[in-house]
């Protein structure tokens, strides 16, 4: 008696592992982006913090009206000690390149990252 797998055995089982990977891999894929995704909104909400912590500690150079922004640079907030090191964006790997703007809306101020050079 023959012991072993015959063609027609091994190709069914490659033709299923294979359906079985089409279904999965978008699946994987999407949770991998999300992760991503998610990650990127905690770096933003990381920089958003150390922008209103340097604008406690500089009152006097925050916007005194609504149609002036002030810009404050990643790159300032990382020499100034508000954010430990260059961040990373998790989307691709490169550190992180942008700012923090700040508004005045009505007599709060309002804090928002942008990507883009300073």
């Amino acid at each position: 008696m023959k012991r072993g797998f015959t063609l027609v055995e091994l190709l069914v089982v490659i033709v299923i592992l294979s359906l079985i990977a089409m279904v999965a891999y978008p699946s994987i894929i999407k949770i991998i982006n999300d992760s991503k995704n998610s990650a990127y909104d905690a770096q933003v909400e990381i920089i958003v913090k150390a922008g209103k912590e340097w604008g406690v500690e500089h009152p006097n150079e925050l916007p005194s009206s609504s149609s002036v922004k002030k810009k404050i640079c990643l790159t300032s907030l990382v020499s100034e000690g508000y954010i430990d090191d260059t961040i990373k964006n998790p989307k691709d790997s490169k550190p992180m390149a942008g700012y923090v703007e700040v508004s005045l809306s009505g007599n709060r101020y309002e804090y928002q990252y942008k990507e883009g050079t300073c």
